[in-house]
């Protein structure tokens, strides 16, 4: 269905611009979400793995192009992985669970910022260290968490008023 893939790429573009422009400016700081990744796990949880590759690969590719401090390609990459080892792991979590998801949105924010970090670092970031690697990961995970539960009510409307349809193409 094009309409899904319309309203997903909104969401996308949405949630990456409130990313950039008005996150930064949290009065609490230290303290940022990984609203793409976050909205990748929660699509890849309630729609599966192809979906997650999907809406994983076009944040990614998003916040690659929109962030101009990592590596190119290094976001793409990550919220890839995440979406489709999300995808295929959702029929082994509890489908009822409460505490699954937030579990999955702190373990997922915490590896995704940690495996940017340690590409950065692999490819000769002199900006990254160790020490900021672990407080970042550990911040992220635990916004994320936070935020969990409104992403997931969000994406899980979405995905119930536009389901995947048989046409190969959408998120």
């Amino acid at each position: 269905m094009i309409v899904r893939t319309v309203v997903f790429a909104v969401l996308l573009l949405t949630v990456a611009v409130i990313e950039t422009s008005v996150l930064p400016f949290l009065p609490v700081p230290g303290l940022t979400p990984d609203l793409l990744l976050l909205i990748t796990m929660a699509v890849a949880l309630k729609d599966g793995p192809q979906a997650g590759l999907r809406v994983g690969f076009s944040a990614g590719l998003l916040a690659d192009l929109l962030v101009a401090q990592a590596p190119l390609g290094s976001a793409t990459l990550v919220l890839t992985s995440i979406g489709g080892i999300v995808g295929t792991a959702r029929p082994y979590l509890a489908s009822q669970s409460i505490t699954a998801p937030l579990v999955l949105a702190f373990l997922t924010g915490a590896i995704g910022t940690a495996a940017y970090g340690s590409l950065s670092l692999l490819l000769g970031e002199d900006r990254v260290t160790w020490e900021l690697l672990a407080t970042s990961a550990l911040r992220v995970g635990l916004f994320n968490t936070l935020l969990a539960p409104v992403a997931l009510v969000g994406i899980g409307r979405l995905v119930a008023r536009f389901p995947m349809g048989s046409g190969g193409g959408e998120p």
